[in-house]
Formats: structure tokens, C-alpha cells, sequence
């Protein structure tokens, strides 16, 4: 390998660190510290090229005063300049003061040269582009092109008061020709690094548009070095404020230690991709309290680990929307169910209530039907009191069977599973049934399979499944019907099913059907009696073993209810664990469970 490849770089770099080391500590930016350091370049390479001016001049050795003049160039200037510019924060006034010293300086040399010299004229007219070498800005072009104008006409007053002589030695065209190569590669090189730049730019201009939230740019001492141009729409401070101050000091004092953990993964690479963490950090004040409020937003931030030299990317992402709006979709749901536990509980109370003067109606009705008392002179008070016993009797069904809905959606209805044969329960509803389904002349017929034994379950529960089914079925078959009860078994599961030939139900009815209070509404249903509460009653109770319940049916062919339960009773679920304590932010700033950001597990 040539040693120039390796040489150069090493020196180029060890310049450019040198030349940091003049950057006062108070500057902020990234950019701005790029440019002092190229300012501070600039100071230390200056005097080298007015002594190369003053040695084409051959007015080096001529005049006693043009040793003293390098040599105060030389060690005196950049120790001034470099000096002063460690110790400001703006360095731009600095930058023009020295610009200027050098145009006075080139003026000098061509007053104090015997002859003009076509080097002097390169310098002075190259002064704008060493100005936008360092500076990189429009401002610096139009006050230095006015230094570089100044000094081209002092140049031009001594061409003609010298009789426009130019000396042109060998040793002043080789320096002329070198500083016009330097000025050459060096353009070129800004030209690329702008153009590269201002992609760049593009292309984080973009990201930031697309990204919701603010991108920070941190040191590995946590100090602000860059932002995105959403800070001050987020934070409520100007992004130049914000730029070289600490981001901790916009942390909630208690989430700071958290913060720093978050810093501490991102420096020491322990986080493989990105590391994450919710914390609260000031945000704009609200327009309607005091000026002097402060309030804190809870954002996530995620951070991205980069080289050592560049520091580290974080996105702080504001989420306290999504948070309140959490916060308010869990206290919703609580009062939704708040409400239904109040609903069931009024419901069974009610029917606690209603139970017991029906029970008196239906008593004293079924008394004077009988007539114990003595007989009844009019067959219209006959057909009077047998209404009223129909009427409770029905009004105490449905008052059962609210009060069965409202325990099971409250968890309250007790289930005491233990073993019968399941034959019986079907023949006792067959017999029960039988005789309403002869009224309506239809065929009530059951097929449980002989492997069907003992089961664990509630048996009134599964009685009253059985009965709600068959009713229906048998409500709903017309005369010349047939109503069917079918049992078998499925691994380790009871499978029944009651089917008939009624009229059916539509594909769209399917969805509602269980649900407390809905009923198929057409023709034939207005004409039967019903609340919708068999149904429900029916998936409650199934539920409450551990069940399944699945209902297929076509209008005009029948339907079919399938049931599966465990043949050895209910699952009892085990007791539940302490719930771990996941920590929660509030959109007012507000935590709970403490104001850390991870969860705790109780002991």
C-alpha cells in the first residue's frame, strides 16, 4: 500500500481534531460546531499563505518590516483568533473580523512589493470563496465579496501606480498555480458535500413529516444536539432553546430515573434493536389555566443506538390521547357493567317481589275452580277465574324465568352438579310434554343412545334446558309434526339435541337468537305467547356447565339445537393469581401504581 493512502488520511484527521479543539464548549449544534472548527482551520492555515504571499513578493528579505510582519502572522494571529474563538458562543463576528485582517493583509503586501504580483490578485479574489468555505452562507458571500472588492482595488491602484509591471517568477506562478488547484479541489469537494446535504436533508425532511412525533437527536451525555421541527409544536420552546440543553430536564422528576436507565441501555448497546419507555414530559401549557402552569404529557420514547461519534436517535411519540382515551373506554365498560349487575339485581328483586301475590292469585284462582268454597252460581264467573289462573300461571312463568336470566348474567344462579342418568331427565320431560304435544297432534319421540349412563351435572338445570327446547319445538310445529329428542355421546362430552319440523327460522334471525328479550317476529310467532327469554335461559344454563350450544335451521324445514356439556360436570376454574401491577400513565400526568414505567410484580 502507497504511503501517501495512509499518511494523508491520518494527518487530514488529525488536523480536523485539532481544529475542534478551538470550538468553544457553549456552542450548541452539530453544524455550528462543524463550522467554527472550519473557521478555526482557516485562522491556522491563513498566515502560512500571506507568508507564501510576501516570499513571491520578494518583499520578504527586502524590508526589515517584512520578517516582523510573518512573524506576527504567523505565531501571533491564529493564537489570537483561535483564542477568542474557545471563548464565544457566535463566532461569526470573529469570522469577519478575520476576514478582514486578512484583505488588509493582502493590501499591505502589495503596497510594500516592488511589483504586482499575480498571486496577491488570486487571494484577493478568492476571498469569497474562502468565506463560503467556512461560513456556507449568503450572508458571508455579500460581505466578503465587498472586503474582496476593496482589496482588488487597492491591488489595481498599485498596478497602475507601479506602470502595470507584474513580476512573474517561477516561484510565484508554481504558488499561484498551487492556491488556484487548492481553490479548485475545494469547491468541487462542497459542491458534492452540498448536494449530498441537501438530498440528505430531503430525505430527513420526509421521515420527520412522516413520523408522528418529534425526532431528537442526544449525545452520549443525554445534551440535546438536534431536533426535528415538530419540537416546538410538542414541547412548547423554540428549537434553538432546546438545542445543547439536557432532554432529562423535560422529564417528570419522578419518571428521570427511569429515563436515565432508558439513556444508559442506548449507550452501552445492551438494547439489541431499539429500546422503548413511557414517561411523562413537559408539554405547552392549556391556554385556559395560567401562564405559569406546567403540564406534563405522557409520550413514548423510542430510541436507536448509532456510532459512537454520532450519538443516539430517539422519537418521542405523544400518546396521552390514546391514554385518556383508554382510561375513558375502561371507566365506559365499568359503568356498562356496573349497569348490567344493578339491572340484574332489580330484576331479581323484582321477581322476588311478583312471586309472591301470583303464587296468592294462582292459589285462591285454583281454589274457586275447584270449588272448595262451594260452587260457582254462574258459568261466566267460571270462565272469569279460569282467565285469571291462566294469566298468573303465565305471568309466574315469565317471572321464573326473568329471575333465571337475571342470576345467570349475574353469576349468581347455582349450579349443583352430581351424577343421575340422563335417561330419566329425558323420559320425565317426554311425559311432561306429551300431553301438549298430542293437543297440537304432534309426534313427541326421543332416541338416547344405551351408552349414555350417569352424568355430573345439575339435573334440574339440564331439566329445564330439556323443557325450554322441547316447548319451543313443539310451539312451533304445526299439526302432523314430529319433535325429537336425540343423545349421544362425543369423547368426553354429552351430546343432545332436540329437532322438529316447525316452521323454521331465517339465516338472519340466527344471530339474535339467546339474546334475552328477542323473539322471531312474523306471522306465526305473533299468534304464541312468549317473552325470549327461553333462549337465553337455555344458553345461560348450558354455559354455566361448560358448554356449547349451536342452532341450524331453515325457514319452512325445521330446526335443530344442538347441546354439548362435559360428562363429568363443570370445569372449576382454579383461583386466579395476584394480577401483576402494570403501571399506567394518565393523560393529566397521573399514574397509577407508582410512577414507574415497567411492570411489578406483586410478591
Amino acid at each position: 500500500m502507497p504511503i501517501h493512502s495512509v499518511t494523508l488520511p491520518r494527518i487530514a484527521d488529525a488536523y480536523r481534531r485539532h481544529c475542534k479543539r478551538w470550538v468553544s464548549t457553549s456552542v450548541a449544534g452539530a453544524a455550528e460546531r462543524d463550522r467554527d472548527a472550519r473557521m478555526a482551520g482557516a485562522f491556522l492555515v491563513m498566515p502560512f499563505l500571506l507568508a507564501v504571499a510576501l516570499a513571491a513578493s520578494h518583499s520578504l528579505f527586502s524590508e526589515a518590516g517584512g520578517m516582523l510582519s510573518l512573524g506576527v502572522g504567523v505565531f501571533a494571529l491564529p493564537m489570537i483568533f483561535c483564542g477568542t474563538l474557545s471563548l464565544v458562543r457566535n463566532a461569526a463576528r470573529l469570522g469577519l473580523a478575520a476576514l478582514a485582517s486578512y484583505g488588509a493583509a493582502i493590501a499591505l503586501i502589495a503596497v510594500m512589493a516592488p511589483s504586482a504580483n499575480l498571486l496577491l490578485w488570486i487571494m484577493g479574489a478568492a476571498i469569497p470563496l474562502e468565506a463560503w468555505f467556512v461560513m456556507r452562507s449568503q450572508k458571508a458571500l455579500a460581505l466578503s465579496g465587498g472586503i474582496a472588492a476593496a482589496v482588488l482595488a487597492v491591488l489595481l491602484g498599485v498596478s497602475v501606480w507601479m506602470g502595470g509591471n507584474v513580476t512573474l517568477t517561477a516561484f510565484s506562478l508554481l504558488a499561484s498555480l498551487a492556491y488556484g488547484a487548492t481553490l479548485l479541489v475545494r469547491s468541487a469537494g462542497a459542491l458534492v458535500a452540498r448536494g449530498q446535504e441537501a438530498r440528505r436533508d430531503d430525505r430527513v425532511a420526509d421521515l420527520e413529516s412522516a413520523v408522528d412525533g418529534v425526532v431528537i437527536g442526544l449525545g452520549r451525555d443525554g445534551m440535546i444536539t438536534a431536533l426535528s421541527c415538530k419540537a416546538q409544536e410538542h414541547f412548547g420552546v423554540a428549537r434553538g432553546l432546546l438545542i445543547g440543553t439536557a432532554l432529562v430536564e423535560r422529564v417528570h422528576v419522578s419518571d428521570r430515573v427511569h429515563f436515565l436507565a432508558f439513556l444508559s441501555d442506548l449507550r452501552s448497546g445492551t438494547a439489541a434493536t431499539a429500546a422503548e419507555i413511557k414517561l411523562r414530559c413537559v408539554a405547552p401549557g392549556d391556554a385556559a389555566k395560567p401562564a405559569h402552569t406546567v403540564r406534563f404529557a405522557t409520550y413514548r420514547l423510542s430510541g436507536v443506538p448509532q456510532s459512537r461519534d454520532n450519538g443516539l436517535v430517539v422519537v418521542a411519540t405523544d400518546i396521552s390521547n390514546a391514554v385518556a382515551d383508554r382510561f375513558a373506554l375502561d371507566a365506559a365498560r365499568t359503568q356498562v357493567e356496573a349497569a348490567e349487575v344493578t339491572k340484574g339485581r332489580f330484576l331479581a328483586s323484582v321477581s322476588h317481589e311478583l312471586r309472591t301475590p301470583l303464587n296468592s292469585i294462582i292459589g285462591f284462582s285454583d281454589v274457586l275452580l275447584q270449588e272448595i268454597c262451594g260452587k260457582l252460581p254462574d258459568a261466566r264467573q267460571r270462565e272469569y277465574v279460569e282467565l285469571v289462573h291462566q294469566s298468573g300461571t303465565h305471568l309466574l312463568s315469565v317471572v321464573n324465568a326473568i329471575l333465571d336470566v337475571s342470576k345467570i348474567e349475574a353469576g349468581t344462579y347455582p349450579i349443583m352438579a352430581e351424577p343421575f342418568a340422563f335417561k330419566d331427565a329425558v323420559t320425565m320431560v317426554h311425559d311432561m310434554m306429551a300431553h301438549q304435544a298430542s293437543q297440537k297432534n304432534v309426534t313427541l319421540c326421543d332416541r338416547v343412545s344405551r351408552n349414555i349412563g350417569t352424568v355430573v351435572a345439575d339435573q334440574r338445570a339440564i331439566q329445564q334446558v330439556l323443557i325450554n327446547l322441547v316447548s319451543n319445538a313443539v310451539k312451533f310445529t304445526e299439526s302432523g309434526g314430529v319433535v325429537t329428542i336425540d343423545a349421544g355421546l362425543h369423547g368426553d362430552m354429552l351430546a343432545f339435541s332436540v329437532s322438529d319440523t316447525g316452521i323454521g327460522i331465517a339465516e338472519a334471525d340466527l344471530q339474535t337468537l339467546g339474546q334475552p328479550f328477542r323473539q322471531v317476529q312474523n306471522d306465526y310467532t305473533r299468534r304464541h305467547e312468549g317473552t325470549g327469554l327461553g333462549l337465553a335461559t337455555v344458553k345461560g344454563l348450558i354455559g354455566l356447565h361448560g358448554g356449547q350450544m349451536d342452532i341450524r335451521s331453515r325457514p319452512s324445514e325445521g330446526t335443530v339445537v344442538n347441546v354439548l356439556i362435559p360428562l363429568a360436570g363443570p370445569r372449576i376454574e382454579p383461583v386466579p393469581a395476584e394480577p401483576v401491577n402494570i403501571v399506567e400513565f394518565r393523560a393529566d400526568g397521573d399514574s397509577e401504581g407508582g410512577s414507574h414505567a415497567q411492570a411489578r410484580k406483586s410478591a
